[in-house]
């Protein structure tokens, strides 16, 4: 609770029946009065009266943005990246009074927005914003319910996968050769042999590289990943360097010799097309999903699914049992 000097006055901010409660905020002309009402409310909280007067949520947007970094969203992977997009959309949508913000609005927020933006792009802001009042809902800090609950994301079509063929992959392999640095040339190799995202690859530590396998940890869904790899490529790894990182960033390194080489991929898929070619590549050898699931940490089956199709014997049963195919069985009978 405080009571602090503002503009018009002095304001009074406090939680009457703590944290989880009602949020407070006046402001008076007089510091003398401003704090005769911090005490008569914080002693009506503490002695738990009914405080049904103060209970007007005159909270905006961008306050229940703040309040969802402070309770959970700080706590997240992506914190600085989130709350900025967070409070840029806040203001974006006019920062509204939150109690008042409607389903309709975000509607029409979402039909001018698809004029600048991929569809994807406006499911992302969904998303965010609809966590924000859902974690405040779980809190007990958000009574009014959650505005965006029934709303439907924006359908999209499923993005291409784009992989390496084996041919791209030993021009790449050699051209990284050539570098002044071979530190580009052993990320790529570590994200063709496990799957791995480049920055997982790229900040790996060599107290993380065994014998025959590697140890990925402050991954993507905050969980240690072990995958087994070649022996000698743990040796080589492992003479870089006894402690501490083994590579410096290398991503532009990465992108230039993409551009020189001519290798068109599916926009934004530059470093990440190596983890869609190392799973394409493992189903098409005849590999199993649920093992692929576990080596590229994915939390669902579903988002492993994506590669199914690129198994030897995906739906082969359609060219068995479709009619046309029946139909000429009977016919040689």
């Amino acid at each position: 609770m405080a009571i602090k000097k503002v503009k018009t006055g002095w304001q009074v901010d406090c939680w009457p029946t703590g944290r989880y409660g009602p949020r407070v905020r006046r402001i008076f002309k007089q510091q003398s009065v401003a704090k005769r009402f911090e005490a008569k409310i914080m002693g009506q909280g503490a002695a738990g009266e009914d405080m049904s007067d103060l209970r007007s949520d005159k909270r905006r947007l961008l306050d229940l943005v703040e309040q969802w970094y402070e309770h959970h969203g700080h706590t997240l992977k992506s914190a600085p990246d989130r709350v900025r997009s967070l409070r840029k959309l806040a203001n974006a949508l006019g920062n509204p009074l939150a109690k008042k913000f409607t389903a309709q609005q975000w509607v029409e927020y979402r039909a001018q927005r698809l004029k600048e933006v991929k569809a994807n792009t406006i499911n992302h802001e969904h998303t965010y914003l609809t966590a924000v009042f859902s974690e405040l809902e779980r809190l007990s800090l958000w009574p009014h319910g959650n505005p965006m609950q029934k709303v439907r994301k924006v359908r999209t079509d499923e993005t291409e996968k784009g992989y390496l063929d084996s041919y791209q992959i030993a021009r790449l392999l050699d051209h990284l050769r050539a570098q002044e640095t071979d530190d580009c040339y052993y990320i790529t190799v570590i994200c063709l042999s496990t799957g791995a995202r480049w920055g997982e690859a790229q900040t790996l530590r060599a107290e993380n590289v065994r014998k025959d396998r590697i140890v990925f940890v402050g991954t993507k869904s905050g969980k240690t990943r072990t995958v087994p790899i070649d022996p000698d490529l743990a040796k080589q790894l492992r003479q870089r360097r006894k402690l501490g990182r083994l590579f410096g960033n290398r991503y532009k390194a990465f992108a230039r010799v993409i551009k020189e080489l001519k290798i068109e991929l599916p926009e934004g898929q530059l470093t990440h097309v190596l983890r869609h070619t190392f799973a394409s590549h493992f189903m098409m050898n005849g590999g199993n999903i649920l093992v692929l699931q576990q080596i590229l940490g994915h939390q669902s089956i579903t988002m492993t699914m994506r590669y199914a199709h690129f198994a030897p014997d995906h739906l082969e049963e359609a060219t068995k049992y479709n009619p046309l195919a029946m139909s000429t069985a009977v016919d040689t009978l």
